[in-house]
């Protein structure tokens, strides 16, 4: 990884260390409760709202256009296209904000299966109608976080998400304290204000500041009708309509949840968000860096560099995820009953979270290596390829949702929704590379895939160790203590980690090969025996 790389993966894994202190302070408070189910499908609404203004893929449409006006020269109307984009699209979000919060019930309702029961509702809408301005201002920080990355400046956008899970813990910690002390009773309504108040903090305030640093201009012009506005909007139509891995695995958790008893949402939701640390640490640090790049690129016209930064970037990735989804399936009960074990959270949440994690892990798998392939169809200005694509794979995904979550019969119940999303992830995967390849060449894809395929060998053979790791230790990590069980799963991971690149490199894998070179070079230079 560049320096670049490194800065956004730290502070990503900061956050995701965060947001996972942020997800223990929960279950300790209320478990696998209705309370908890309510505050995570309470994110329905406005995550839905994010999805339409396409708030998550804001660099994704604004960096090749602002990217053009620079290349050119045109400093000038670069700033004037940054200020029509925020002010024009920031109406329109606002437009929806409205009657969102007004008939977040009904909308709810709409959007859940029956065994929804009402109670959760009602909970589930008082906390979305706290969380939803939040929204606005994670709009804005998105635009200037974009205009950041053009300028090569990662630091300060870097911090969105550690400011923000920050203010979730804070809130959360602050309402579970007032409720001790005052016996007043709060429910989760601590972490809930946490998120307007850290999408303002990190989101708005950092990156005015940030953006101020980096020269911004903004005036206040509104012209929706402007070429490069049409433009953007056409951009952003796709990924508005269309439905990614990411936010259909998350929409399946919260709608079809429910049918899984009290803690369906919450108990899909704790492994979703452990396995989700693999996707923000691996996939977004380096298609978020690699981005500006391949934006570039295409407007140099250089498609041969295009393809082989993309696959290298793909190789290099998928070689250290696989070691890190190793660990992760060995240790999967270690690893929930160290996060989430105590409180409300019980030994028998333990056993079932951590089964479905496992179950959850391939998905990394496709998460990882969809955030840089779609990017590169991003940076193409080829936003319908991607979004019909995964679109038409996940609608054709629903009804195995339905039958085999609906289904007693069929054996699987809750696991169904992380098998599923797993079988959609990759196919989505395999469609977009054959997709890539036929449409921009083949450089670098062939030496790439032989290091794929010798990862997933390695991933295989090394499973099957961690099946024999877990019966033998799988009463010791049922009765150690926390401290003993800390020290195990440290030392486990890291063996397991290593020996599964060993098993790579053996495989004949260059990328195992350079990262093991690298990792040992500064073991030596730490132990100064390397100069």
């Amino acid at each position: 990884m560049n320096k670049a790389a490194i800065i956004v993966a730290v502070s990503m894994l900061l956050s995701r260390v965060l947001g996972i202190f942020r997800e223990m302070l929960l279950a300790h408070a209320a478990g696998v409760s209705l309370e908890k189910n309510a505050l995570d499908l309470a994110f329905m609404i406005p995550d839905i709202l994010n999805h339409v203004v396409s708030t998550g893929f804001l660099s994704i449409i604004f960096i090749p256009i602002f990217t053009g006006y620079k290349v050119a020269g045109d400093e000038k109307g670069g700033w004037k296209f940054f200020s029509n984009v925020l002010n024009t699209f920031g109406i329109a979000l606002l437009i929806l904000v409205v009657p969102a919060f007004i008939w977040m019930k009904e909308l709810l309702q709409l959007l859940t299966v029956d065994g929804a029961t009402p109670e959760l509702i009602e909970r589930a809408t008082y906390y979305g109608r706290i969380i939803l301005p939040g929204q606005v201002f994670i709009f804005v920080g998105s635009i200037l976080v974009a205009v950041q990355h053009t300028r090569k400046q990662f630091l300060i956008p870097s911090l969105t998400g550690l400011i923000y899970n920050v203010a979730i813990v804070g809130g959360g910690a602050l309402g579970i304290a007032l409720e001790k002390f005052t016996g007043t009773e709060y429910g989760l309504e601590g972490f809930a204000w946490g998120v307007p108040v850290g999408a303002f903090i990190g989101f708005f305030a950092l990156q005015i500041f940030g953006a101020r640093r980096g020269g911004v201009h903004y005036e206040l012009l509104v012209q929706p009708t402007h070429p490069d506005i049409v433009r953007y909007f056409k951009m952003m139509l796709p990924m508005s309509l269309g439905v990614g891995s990411m936010f259909g695995l998350e929409f399946i958790i919260r709608s079809f949840g429910a049918n899984f008893g009290t803690g369906g949402i919450s108990s899909l939701n704790y492994a979703y968000r452990v396995m989700y640390t693999l996707v923000a640490v691996f996939g977004f640090s380096v298609s978020v860096t690699s981005y500006p790049d391949m934006a570039r690129l295409v407007k140099e016209g250089d498609f041969g560099q295009l393809n082989r930064k993309i696959w290298k970037s793909l190789s290099r990735m998928f070689c250290i995820l696989i070691p890190a989804v190793v660990a992760v399936w060995a240790l999967s009960f270690p690893a929930v009953r160290i996060l989430f074990e105590r409180g409300a959270f019980l030994r028998e949440t333990t056993e079932a979270i951590s089964e479905i994690l496992r179950w959850y892990l391939p998905v990394s798998l496709g998460l990882c290596l969809q955030a840089v392939l779609v990017r590169s169809f991003y940076a193409c200005e080829r936003m319908w390829v991607p979004t019909l694509l995964n679109t038409g794979i996940f609608a054709a995904t629903i009804p195995a949702y339905i039958l085999l979550g609906g289904a007693p019969e069929a054996g699987l119940g809750i696991k169904s929704v992380p098998i599923v999303g797993a079988t959609g992830a990759i196919l989505q995967v395999i469609a977009m590379i054959v997709m890539w390849a036929k449409k921009n060449g083949t450089d670098g894809m062939k030496e790439a895939l032989l290091n794929m395929v010798r990862a997933l060998v390695a991933f295989g053979i090394m499973i099957a160790a961690a099946v024999g790791l877990d019966r033998v230790s799988g009463e010791f990590v049922r009765n150690a203590s926390f401290v003993v069980l800390v020290v195990y799963a440290c030392a486990a991971g890291i063996l397991l980690f290593t020996l599964t690149l060993i098993v790579q490199r053996y495989l004949g894998s260059k990328d195992a090969k350079d990262i093991l070179n690298e990792l040992l070079g500064k073991v030596l230079r730490k132990l100064h025996l390397k100069h």
